[in-house]
């Protein structure tokens, strides 16, 4: 099963994922001002310990939490192939569109969530060099479609 927010009241949501961890694990998530979401509050139920707090993936939890539920996150679940719809990737390459930066996006978005190499994913389901897939994830973080990026980290 992949991993998953599960929503719950008040703005927290659980974290669940295989295996399971010992303890439930909740999160608050909040824009931060690098156009990200950020885990800003956590709760655990049970006996914390060291060793329960370095289990709790706050990157991968960070990672799903801005493939789905960003604002910018709209219009395809993160199991979806990461190949471009075949209408926007036709015609000229020096012409492209908004709508295919933000399929660029959103396709990115969800692949952090699933691999640690997104644009190497990007690059081989579209059959263009890497060079490209990392062009057009620059070109949909000048246009505010993906926040900006940070170095070492996918997303």
């Amino acid at each position: 099963m992949p991993p998953r927010l599960e929503p719950h009241d008040d703005g927290w949501y659980e974290w669940l994922d295989e295996p399971p961890l010992a303890l439930p694990i909740y999160v608050r998530l909040d824009e931060h001002t690098d156009g990200r979401l950020h885990v800003v509050a956590l709760h655990v139920e049970g006996v914390l310990s060291a060793e329960v707090l370095r289990a709790i993936p706050v990157g991968r939890i960070e990672g799903l939490a801005n493939a789905l539920l960003h604002p910018h996150a709209v219009g395809r679940g993160w199991r979806d192939e990461a190949r471009l719809p075949d209408h926007l990737l036709l015609g000229d390459a020096r012409r492209r569109t908004d709508e295919f930066y933000g399929a660029v996006a959103s396709t990115y978005r969800h692949l952090v969530s699933a691999t640690h190499q997104p644009v190497v994913v990007l690059a081989e389901a579209n059959e263009v060099p890497r060079t490209t897939a990392h062009r057009w994830v620059k070109e949909a973080r000048r246009r505010g479609m993906l926040a900006p990026g940070r170095p070492g980290k996918a997303g």
